[in-house]
């Protein structure tokens, strides 16, 4: 969450920073609810140590009460408040806002017209949708042969290339707390995509970024083992619960999809070397599958709540003749970190601070399946594998 002494002392570039994520009214309006409260809050403190200074213990007792309730009303406001995009994120919102950076590659050419991924893997038999929505209903995956060994190529090809690059692989659990789910920024704003169990008090992960950021949760952790980095292969859950109308087809967007997620925790100072050691990371795995892809800043009406700066990574889908974002890289400053009581001491000495957290997905493995297939497909039905998976899959390319 924000910092309460940089909404006190400047609500109006507070204020500025959410216009320029195209916040909703109700955001604005918690901001300055806020702030109303904090001035009850001033009051209220000070009462409290007038009756404690005066030897009144009960009437300090209760002041103290309503000093507290007051407090937690606004960490409560706090949480519903975005953080703040930099300086130098594009202004604007919507997708003609965002600012291609860079491509790598060339898109394959086709003697015929190309196909989507959900009607190769139809073909081929290692992709039955009917299947999946008759087990659980619409929009999961159900991947079979060939599909689920693609699937799990893909997860080892990638943790090993993340191992190499001094990441450290965690196995983490899919049930999270609300507290953390909190931490990282999830709730209260995404409760309506949130799977969640109420009578255990915990909800499926939506990403293993929470995981990963919310490790070092109420440590603080001696400055020298900085930077953090982690990975880890794991499903994510979620509801799509504002994606009516968007084109969900195939593998394109899953209530249930899994994921090779990367994060880092870094000192403020590092912060920037960090988030594009992250992206060379992620670009990195789309260039060992012979991906062809560009590289876009996210404009600020389109940041994730908790970042302050992101940039996509998007792969060409001949099949669907458009870029596809697999993969999302995100600087969330110390957003994250206030809220997960995550703190670092210095080397020099002094007080304890707060570091970034940074995260990206390298890849989300269903649109990695899915880019391969509309890729790699071949006149005779087949579809030609990227020589990195060669091994992995015992085999070069995919026949029905």
């Amino acid at each position: 969450m924000l910092s309460e002494r940089l909404v006190r002392s400047y609500p109006d570039r507070v204020r500025q920073g959410l216009q320029r994520r195209r916040s909703a009214t109700a955001t604005l309006a918690a901001l300055d609810l806020w702030l109303s409260l904090d001035d009850e809050r001033r009051t209220l403190a000070g009462e409290h140590d007038a009756l404690a200074k005066g030897g009144h213990a009960t009437g300090a007792k209760k002041a103290h009460a309503r000093l507290k309730a007051r407090e937690d009303e606004q960490r409560a406001l706090l949480a519903r408040i975005p953080n703040l995009p930099r300086d130098d994120v594009p202004d604007g919102q919507g997708d003609a806002a965002n600012v291609e950076l860079r491509r790598w590659g060339t898109p394959p050419t086709f003697a015929f017209t190309p196909k989507r991924h959900d009607l190769l893997g139809a073909r081929l038999g290692i992709l039955d949708l009917p299947r999946a929505t008759k087990l659980a209903g619409p929009r999961f995956p159900l991947l079979l042969g060939d599909g689920a060994r693609l699937m799990r190529s893909l997860a080892t090809l990638l943790l090993d290339l993340h191992a190499e690059r001094g990441y450290v692989e965690v196995a983490p659990p899919h049930l999270l707390r609300a507290a953390t789910l909190q931490g990282t920024g999830h709730l209260p704003h995404f409760a309506d995509d949130l799977y969640q169990l109420p009578e255990d008090g915990l909800a499926l992960s939506p990403t293993a970024e929470v995981q990963l950021v919310a490790l070092h949760a109420d440590e603080t952790l001696p400055e020298h083992v900085l930077p953090l980095a982690y990975t880890a292969w794991t499903p994510a859950f979620r509801r799509e619960a504002g994606s009516a109308g968007t084109r969900a087809h195939g593998l394109i967007r899953q209530h249930q999809f899994d994921k090779v997620e990367l994060a880092r925790i870094a000192t403020p100072e590092s912060a920037d070397d960090a988030f594009y050691t992250l992206l060379a990371d992620a670009e990195e795995t789309l260039r060992r599958l012979g991906l062809h892809y560009r590289v876009v800043a996210l404009c600020a009406g389109e940041l994730p709540f908790a970042a302050e700066h992101t940039v996509d990574l998007e792969v060409w889908m001949p099949g669907e003749g458009r870029f596809l974002e697999i993969s999302s890289v995100s600087d969330c400053g110390s957003y994250q970190a206030r809220g997960l009581n995550l703190r670092y001491r210095p080397a020099g000495g002094g007080r304890s601070r707060y570091p970034h957290t940074l995260n990206g997905s390298a890849l989300a493995l269903g649109r990695a399946v899915a880019a391969l297939l509309e890729n790699g497909q071949m006149a005779d039905g087949t579809v030609a594998l990227p020589s990195a998976l060669h091994a992995l899959m015992g085999k070069d390319a995919l026949e029905g």
